[in-house]
């Protein structure tokens, strides 16, 4: 039996709560010590009762004090007693029998020494070190010198001298702890023995570690909680307040305030919420520390003696160092675990080399066939025809654009931009750099587009099969797909990215609903975006998809994914929901009627026909179906392939439903045209390939252990099918292309299709307009151009009428022909061609008062308005104007605007609305005094706040999808 040695010299004081698990534990460790306090002061922190009766019987005067003290700094001060020595305890930290022993040994070695503390170990298993003294830098953040759970070796144990030590288990020589100051009243549990320790060094005394002293330490107060992190983050602040010099104080003040939010929106990058309202509540309770800073900085300043102290502190560099050590060790430690047997990580690494030969052969085919496909208009590096129209748009026109509710083509109207083109605005920039436009950059898409739809391919069906040979060929399959082939051959952008993006969205949405953890919804939300932006109709789907996961899964996550997608295609949207369901059959570009196949060539795939080789595309197609048929009996992968087979089916569903809708006028041949059905077709070959894929999965293992059969004659004919479809459909495709075949109807795009004084008028201030009057069998085809012809961007599903522009063109021959032109902001007009209908209307037009010939190009024969003109305008006098919105200088009388009338325009002076003025076709407001006048479009979507939260939601989505958490 140890005996116990009563110290009359030592006061302790417990901190604590009656309610706490640990407090009576810590209380019989006290007591069975084998040095004893004289006395012991216990501070409760409630109204409760603790039992002392252990503490009576080993001879110890215990006193209890409740106070209501919101930190230990200020709950120690409470507790204070006259003895020479002070030992602190918190109720969660009970000393081992001889930790005051040891303590107050050392501490009676040297009078220099101040304070001592012991080595802190776990409550539940004191194998696991927790702390050996404290290293800090100045600013108080701690050196990270133990692993998680590292076990206690003896490996600190010649430490003495240290810069801190924590107040759990503290030793205090009395008299110097009230020379310091005392304790902090605003600091604790956290910081506080830092602070303290740090005072007295700077008395000149020495704080040192006694390793022999131990204390197990439950550490309750660090917990995973936003007010724990925020108390130990304000504590780090308070330090370095306290010890920064005077003149830098108030600024590193005001800069730890106004970092709080940034810190927070940063730990929420990283999925640390916890944190990250931590960080917020730790500024905010900085606002109310300035007078204990003040305080805190005064007490250190009357306590100092010397600075010889610093030496013993760490730098900032020491902290990074130690953090990159632990990180370098756990991820040994966790490489080691992982480790699998040396023949598996060779076999492993056997399959991986296989599988990137495969993608780099697939991915040099295929983008082999993209540039042999586009070579007749490398020339140009243009495309044009079928959905696709030149456009010169530069990366903040798009961004103008994509923030305005006005579409400046014609005499404008309401609309938007199509978010296909918004994602299309950082290609658009790097395009700049080399002098390029949107043009360019929809180019080098279409050439590689062959090659994203493999690579796309490949990596989704590593999800369904491991085969490099088998992944291979559903890359070739995807990129040779009829669907795609088609879809370039019509200019169909939407459904070309459709057809790439397809594959990744649904390998995001398996990972999501296999794999817990937000990054693969995120990943999904980002897919689903990009499908969104090609086909915004898909939203409506995926956001049904999405509700049903949510139900089928109880995970209210999944209703996350089609919101950012939603939020980039909303204005998209909102027209949409007015028009379903033939709004289904919508896609972005250019409206163009074409002529529909057979419905057999239209279900393989190619909606406008085959011209060679039909039966052997047929045959080819037959087997692909056959295929995922077969797959339907097999047992592996059975989920994949209902699943393939489920996208058959509302693949098909969107093809009935694109082919009997009527998407509007296609205005370079005035015909009606029907959808095209590239997204429902890409559905319907996808979700085959996917059956294929999922029933292929181990067949040559099942058909090597049995004999010849005709399911071996059936799969090899399969196979011969899937092999051949690539490469007939890739035939057919080339062929099409260099035999000019009309059932492949994009071409190089023409550089100009305006003249230079056309040009020059369109990018002046006055935004001048070039009509183009083209003649034909029953009139003339009228079109108003902005800029350099009819671009691809200012295309869409808008209800625009032509109606005022058609009356002024009825009136060519008239002597107010040009000034009815003016209200147009017409400057110039074009007459392409030069046949006999062309040379007709030249010479009515010669004939014209105030329409001047300039001259004849190889674009056509173009002719000057004599006539003031310009897209604001006020008492004849042209005004200076942007692409949508002007602000100008105007004097009193009534401002015109060149735009169709819609109430949505606002024109203001000094913050006023003005009056609107009724006008047959255009907008006008009166203006009552000379003055600045803003003019804009105020519609719903282009609101600037309205903008912001768009953006906000999508790029809310890089904190979901970010792959890696805190820890």
């Amino acid at each position: 039996m140890r005996t116990k040695h009563l110290a009359d010299g030592i006061h302790a004081i417990v901190v604590g709560r009656s309610t706490s698990k640990h407090l009576p534990v810590t209380l019989a460790a006290v007591a069975s010590g084998t040095r004893l306090p004289g006395t012991l002061t216990l501070v409760l922190l409630d109204d409760g009762e603790i039992d002392t009766t252990a503490l009576v019987h080993a001879g110890i005067a215990v006193s209890t004090v409740r106070c209501e003290a919101g930190t230990t700094g200020e709950a120690f001060h409470a507790g204070l007693g006259e003895g020479e020595w002070t030992w602190l305890l918190h109720d969660d930290s009970a000393p081992e029998a001889d930790c005051l022993e040891s303590l107050h040994r050392s501490c009676e070695a040297s009078l220099a020494i101040a304070a001592a503390g012991p080595k802190q170990v776990g409550w539940d298993d004191p194998r696991t070190l927790l702390e050996v003294g404290i290293r800090a830098t100045r600013s108080g953040r701690r050196v990270p010198e133990l692993d998680p759970d590292e076990k206690d070796q003896g490996q600190f144990d010649s430490r003495e001298d240290v810069l801190g030590v924590g107040t759990a288990g503290m030793l205090l020589r009395t008299s110097a702890l009230i020379e310091a100051g005392g304790f902090d009243p605003a600091l604790g549990p956290f910081g506080d023995g830092l602070e303290l320790s740090r005072r007295l060094r700077a008395q000149g005394r020495r704080v040192v570690v006694v390793p022999a002293a131990i204390v197990r330490h439950a550490r309750s107060s660090f917990a995973q909680t936003p007010e724990s992190f925020g108390r130990r983050r304000r504590s780090q602040m308070y330090t370095a307040l306290q010890r920064a010099p005077f003149l830098v104080a108030p600024f590193l003040f005001l800069l730890y305030v106004a970092l709080s939010p940034a810190r927070a929106l940063a730990r929420l990058a990283i999925k640390d919420t916890t944190r990250a309202r931590g960080e917020l509540w730790a500024g905010m309770s900085l606002l109310g520390q300035a007078a204990a800073i003040l305080r805190a900085r005064r007490r250190l300043r009357a306590a100092t003696v010397t600075r010889s102290y610093r030496g013993l502190e760490a730098t900032h560099r020491d902290v990074t160092e130690s953090r990159s050590d632990i990180r370098k060790a756990r991820r040994e430690a966790e490489r080691l675990r992982r480790l699998p047997p040396a023949d598996e990580r060779r076999e492993a690494a056997e399959r991986r080399a296989r599988t990137r030969a495969s993608a780099w052969l697939l991915a040099i085919i295929t983008l082999a066939a993209g540039i042999i496909a586009v070579l007749p208009s490398m020339s140009a590096f243009g495309l044009t025809g079928g959905g696709l129209l030149p456009d010169d748009s530069s990366a903040g026109d798009l961004v103008a654009a994509a923030t305005s509710s006005w579409v400046p083509a014609g005499d404008g109207h309401p609309g938007y931009l199509e978010p296909l083109w918004i994602l299309a605005i950082p290609g658009v920039y790097v395009a700049e750099l080399f002098g390029g436009s949107l043009t360019e950059v929809v180019f080098v898409f279409f050439l590689l587009s062959p090659m994203l739809s493999g690579l796309a391919a490949f990596r989704a069906s590593g999800l369904v099969t491991n085969s490099p040979a088998v992944r291979f060929m559903v890359g070739a399959l995807w990129a040779s797909a009829a669907p795609l082939l088609s879809s370039l051959s019509a200019g169909e952008a939407g459904a070309v990215l459709f057809h790439i993006a397809l594959p990744l969205l649904l390998s995001s949405l398996t990972r999501a609903a296999t794999r817990r953890g937000s990054s693969h919804l995120g990943a999904s939300a980002w897919w689903a975006l990009v499908v969104g932006a090609s086909y915004p109709a898909s939203l409506l789907l995926i956001a049904c998809a999405a509700i049903v996961l949510a139900l089928v899964q109880r995970r209210v996550g999944w209703l996350w994914v089609p919101i950012p997608g939603m939020s980039l295609a909303a204005p998209a949207l909102w027209w949409l929901a007015k028009s379903l369901p033939e709004s289904f059959a919508w896609l972005p570009g250019a409206t163009f009627s074409w002529d529909q196949g057979q419905r057999w060539e239209i279900v393989a795939g190619w909606p406008m026909g085959i011209e060679i080789a039909a039966p052997i595309v047929l045959a080819a197609s037959v087997l692909v179906v056959l295929a995922a048929a077969i797959a339907l009996a097999r047992p592996r992968r059975r989920g994949a392939v209902m699943l393939g087979w489920g996208m058959v089916g509302i693949g098909g569903a969107l093809v009935a439903i694109a082919l009997a809708t009527t998407v509007g006028i296609d205005h370079r041949t005035f015909t009606t045209a029907v959808g095209w059905p590239g997204p429902g077709l890409s559905l319907i070959v996808g979700g085959l390939v996917l059956a294929a894929a999922g029933g292929a999965h181990g067949l040559r293992a099942d058909l090597s252990s049995s004999t010849l059969s005709v399911r071996h004659v059936v799969a090899g004919v399969c196979a011969v099918g899937l092999v051949a479809a690539p490469l007939v459909s890739t035939a057919v495709w080339l062929t099409s292309i260099y035999t000019d075949s009309p059932r492949h109807v994009v071409s190089e795009a023409p550089g100009t299709r305006i003249p230079a004084l056309a040009a020059k008028n369109a990018a002046d201030p006055e935004r001048g307009r070039t009509l183009v009057l083209t003649p034909g069998d029953d009139g003339y085809l009228v079109e108003l151009w902005r800029g350099n012809g009819p671009q691809l961007t200012h295309q869409g599903h808008f209800a625009a009428t032509g109606e005022a522009l058609a009356q002024s063109v009825a009136r060519l021959g008239e002597d107010d022909f040009a000034e009815i032109l003016a209200e147009h902001a017409i400057t110039v007009i074009l007459v392409p061609g030069e046949d006999s209908a062309a040379n007709g209307l030249a010479t009515m037009l010669d004939s014209t008062d105030s329409i001047t010939r300039v001259t004849t190009s190889e674009i056509g024969t173009f002719w000057r308005v004599d006539v003031p003109s310009g897209r604001v305008m006020l008492d004849g006098v042209v005004l200076p104007s942007g692409v949508v919105d002007a602000t100008v200088d105007a004097d009193e009388g009534v401002l015109y605007l060149s735009e169709r009338f819609d109430p949505q325009w606002v024109a203001t002076q000094d913050g006023r609305e003005l009056d609107p003025v009724e006008d047959s076709w255009r907008a006008a407001w009166e203006v009552p005094q000379a003055g600045t006048v803003h003019i804009s479009h105020e519609g719903g979507f282009g609101q600037w706040w309205v903008s912001l939260g768009r953006l906000l939601i999508i790029a809310g989505n890089i904190t979901v999808s970010l792959p890696w958490r805190a820890r």
